[in-house]
């Protein structure tokens, strides 16, 4: 049986998401909604309370604040997250540029993050439909600048866009560290 107390608190964080900009991460503390769990019976247990799979994908190079956030915030709407660390060659086919930091490193310090249970390699766009397949993936997360390139990827998957954190990024720290000659 649904605790009623839960169920009041989630018809909340439901209608304030949905009148308003705010995220449900902007309402609520998602450690705070983990610690108290609804008490339920399996046959009671709704597609919303299911354990949820959740992916996302990076570059994740010079981890900084806003790549902490979109983590953080990306876990907290699922029990498992599971992230695509853009490989070496990806990166420079796609961007054409070197990272900083190497794949392994990147993965390394991606995978130490408590909010990640599990992290692969993302070899090319076109088959991030099968990587959503392979990680029984129910929510895929991508920042506000891929807006709608994503939807519909599967049919079964919803996909949440985070606005990016102001004021940062990897290109932005590369500039700051380098001087206004690079």
């Amino acid at each position: 049986m649904i605790n009623l107390y839960n169920l009041i608190s989630i018809m909340a964080i439901f209608f304030a998401t949905s009148h308003s900009n705010a995220s449900v991460i902007d309402i609520i503390d998602a450690e705070e909604v983990r610690k108290e769990k609804p008490v339920l019976s399996d046959s009671l247990l709704s597609v919303a309370e299911k354990p949820k799979t959740v992916i996302t994908f990076g570059t994740f190079d010079l981890f900084h604040i806003g790549h902490l956030r979109i983590l953080e915030r990306a876990k907290s709407l699922g029990n498992k997250l599971v992230v695509g660390i853009s490989s070496d060659a990806f990166n420079m086919e796609k961007k054409s540029k070197v990272t900083i930091f190497s794949q392994e490193e990147r993965r390394r310090i991606i995978g130490a993050l408590k909010c990640v249970d599990e992290v692969f390699f993302e070899e090319s766009f076109e088959k991030k439909g099968e990587y959503i397949d392979q990680y029984h993936a129910d929510i895929v997360v991508m920042g506000d600048d891929w807006l709608g390139r994503f939807d519909g990827i599967r049919p079964h998957v919803q996909t949440v866009y985070f606005p990016r954190t102001p004021d940062i990024s990897t290109t932005q720290l590369i500039h700051h560290i380098k001087g206004p000659e690079f």
